[in-house]
């Protein structure tokens, strides 16, 4: 374990926003009349409580003389927080498996929770300026804030904050060179799903990252996050690579967790984190979450081979027009059949722009709010805009892989190519009494390989019977192999052809 400040140099001061040059006429500085404002806050619209709150808390926080009751202060903004924040946790399992943007409320509170975080900091870096310690009650505030902002963004595809991962890693590091990264702290200071330790929190947001929890759904990172919480003290960090699971980490703050793991070589701010006992006890652990194990022995093998994509990426910037939802799909494909044009659609696509494609994938930017949203996993029509009228389409046929959102709605996604053709078919015969009218399915047939796999309601599956489904020009016979994962309503089921 990299500890104390006998083998590593001090960390210095953390790196937050500077003080204003003026106190602002707003700004409350007394606990009293703090407590009453704080009291009149409209809580029964969150929205603009949260707007309300960030104001006054960065008047605060960046007033050039605080005054010495800063950090009582600071106190009295966890309880309006706690209550933002039970607002926001209590939407996420509404819709667990969907790629929703930050909303209003989701957006504010991130930046109360960071804003809230650099006020901590900004008592440590007093006292380190007057020759003294931060307590460590001080820095776990501080991480823990910056958690709940970086799990909200995750659980969101956001993209990895890097200014508030840079943070996490200067208290860590701070921790570190205190020799209190694993000291426990009050249980009063923490909550039920959190990690006690300043380590803990660092581990956890650590190891959910190197993880790529773009390519997850919500609900399935939230179980990871949930199994890691209780075992983060399997982790450490060595100063050089041991065992079969050392993934190289930055200590520089320069690079993301995962950029980290697959970029970083040995150097002064390359640190490798052990995982070999987290990894014997994911495997060991029945109640262990699905696909954990799995992302990290991919992330530790990627690095093994020269070259992590199997073709290289070209940019582009291609207006594109996307199709989802399976029976949107399905209609189109019909239309196409029967030789529409886009211009004829019943379907209204969503406007986009192609970023960049190789030979099994492409990268898209849109712009939200999407209804319904997007999942990863689902397949997409992608088609090109035709360059004149009466132009034949051109684009393809996909699977979300990975989805990103950014400021102003702005939504990227990554996808797989399908391969082989996807045929509009309905589901006919008994099977179709137990879709409830959702008869509607895409059968993707790959030449090359033989396979069949069928997409449709989930109610059809039963492992090993036969299921009818009838296409533009012929009706096929199935066996339903086995189940190959579900998005939302609709199953990918591995089948083959069978006759009568």
């Amino acid at each position: 374990m990299v500890n104390g400040p006998s083998s590593q140099p001090n960390p210095g001061s953390f790196a937050i926003p500077a003080a204003n040059i003026a106190s602002h006429p707003d700004v409350i500085r007394n606990v009293r009349e703090l407590q009453r404002w704080i009291d009149s806050l409209p809580l029964a619209n969150p929205a603009k409580a949260g707007n309300q709150l960030l104001h006054q808390l960065r008047l605060l926080t960046r007033d050039p003389q605080p005054g010495s009751r800063f950090g009582a202060l600071l106190d009295m903004y966890d309880a309006p927080l706690e209550q933002l924040l039970m607002i926001v946790n209590e939407r996420l399992p509404g819709s667990p498996d969907s790629a929703l943007p930050l909303d209003q409320l989701e957006s504010l509170l991130v930046e109360l929770l960071t804003e809230l975080a650099c006020g901590h900091l900004r008592i440590a870096n007093q006292l380190l300026a007057s020759g003294k310690v931060p307590a460590t009650e001080t820095l776990f505030r501080a991480m823990r804030l910056l958690d709940s902002a970086l799990n909200i963004e995750r659980l969101h595809y956001r993209r990895l904050a890097l200014h508030r991962w840079q943070l996490m890693v200067s208290i860590f590091l701070r921790a570190e060179y205190q020799q209190v990264a694993d000291q426990q702290v009050d249980p009063k200071l923490q909550n039920e799903d959190e990690p006690g330790t300043i380590q803990g929190l660092y581990f956890r947001t650590l190891l959910i990252s190197l993880c790529d929890p773009h390519q997850k759904i919500p609900s399935e990172v939230t179980a990871w996050h949930r199994w890691t919480t209780e075992h983060t003290g399997l982790l450490s960090i060595t100063l050089l690579p041991q065992g079969a699971f050392a993934i190289p980490i930055d200590f520089g703050g320069k690079l993301s967790p995962l950029d980290s793991a697959r970029r970083s070589g040995p150097g002064t701010d390359t640190r490798y984190l052990d995982g070999d006992r987290f990894m014997q006890q994911l495997q060991e652990d029945p109640s262990a979450p699905a696909g954990l194990r799995q992302a990290l022995i991919g992330l530790i093998k990627g690095r093994q081979t020269p070259e992590q994509r199997q073709t290289e990426r070209q940019p582009r910037n291609h207006p594109y027009q996307l199709i989802y939802g399976l029976r949107n799909i399905h209609r189109r494909l019909e239309e196409l059949t029967r030789g529409s044009t886009p211009s004829r659609s019943e379907v209204r696509p969503v406007p986009c722009k192609q970023v960049n494609q190789s030979r099994f994938g492409a990268a898209f930017q849109l712009r939200g709010p999407l209804s319904p949203p997007l999942n990863i996993g689902e397949p997409v029509l992608a088609e090109a805009e035709a360059s004149s009228s009466g132009a034949a389409p051109v684009g393809f046929a996909a699977r979300i892989r990975r989805v990103f959102s950014g400021e102003d709605q702005q939504i990227e996604i990554g996808v797989e190519k399908i391969q082989g053709r996807l045929i509009p078919a309905t589901i006919v015969g008994s099977a179709a009494e137990r879709t409830r009218g959702d008869n509607l399915a895409l059968l993707q047939h790959s030449a090359d390989t033989g396979k069949y796999i069928l997409l449709a309601s989930r109610s059809i599956y039963r492992e090993g019977d036969s299921v009818a489904a009838e296409g533009p020009s012929m009706r096929y016979n199935l066996r339903m192999l086995r189940l190959g994962g579900i998005v939302q309503h609709t199953a990918y089921i591995d089948v083959e052809p069978i006759d009568g």
